[in-house]
């Protein structure tokens, strides 16, 4: 799924029928996906959602020097030494080892010479360069992303109450309970006995 692909659908939309671009720019539409698309990614951080996380390998640069996070790093899900244990973060004061790690602005500190971390990416807006990239988020958001995006073109300014309503919702619906459909049936006590 691409933008492209959203631009049209939003053309296309009963609500819109604007394929001739007479009504809104494809820079009007760009705008609105992009906020649209930003909601979402928070939205499915703070449901704790793994769809989108990412992760990558950190390597320090000195002795002092900690590691650059990411350019879309927005909140940590887990950090592993070079063994591939799982690090414990440190307060300011208390030492680090090669077993822990801190993170102060937009660097990761640690003793440890590798860290792989798991990490929620914050949505980093789309240009019209970007038009023809494929989207992190699953085909399966299109709908939901293209009537998000004629709301808020519709309504403008005034509705985005309605708009983050209707991501919120929406993602709930889609993953909801994704992160438990792998997890077998608990016996109940009568099948058990």
């Amino acid at each position: 799924m691409t933008p492209n692909d959203i631009i049209l659908a939003v053309r296309m939309a009963p609500e819109i029928k604007d394929m001739d671009a007479a009504h809104y720019s494809d820079y009007d539409i760009l705008q609105a996906l992009n906020e649209v698309a930003a909601y979402l990614y928070n939205t499915l951080a703070e449901q704790t959602s793994s769809l989108l996380d990412k992760r990558a390998e950190l390597q320090r640069a000195g002795t002092d020097d900690g590691s650059l996070l990411p350019d879309d790093f927005l909140q940590l899900v887990n950090a592993y030494d070079a063994d591939g244990r799982v690090m414990r973060a440190r307060a300011k004061g208390q030492d680090l080892t090669e077993h822990t790690y801190r993170i102060v602005g937009s660097k990761l500190y640690t003793k440890s010479k590798a860290v792989t971390m798991d990490y929620k990416p914050f949505f980093v807006e789309l240009t019209v360069d970007d038009l023809e990239q494929e989207m992190d988020l699953p085909p399966f958001f299109k709908t939901l992303i293209k009537k998000a995006v004629v709301l808020l073109l519709q309504a403008g300014d005034q509705q985005d109450t309605d708009v983050l309503q209707l991501i919120s919702d929406g993602v709930l619906k889609l993953v909801g309970n994704m992160a438990y459909s792998q997890i077998p049936d608990a016996h109940s006590w009568a099948e058990v006995i």
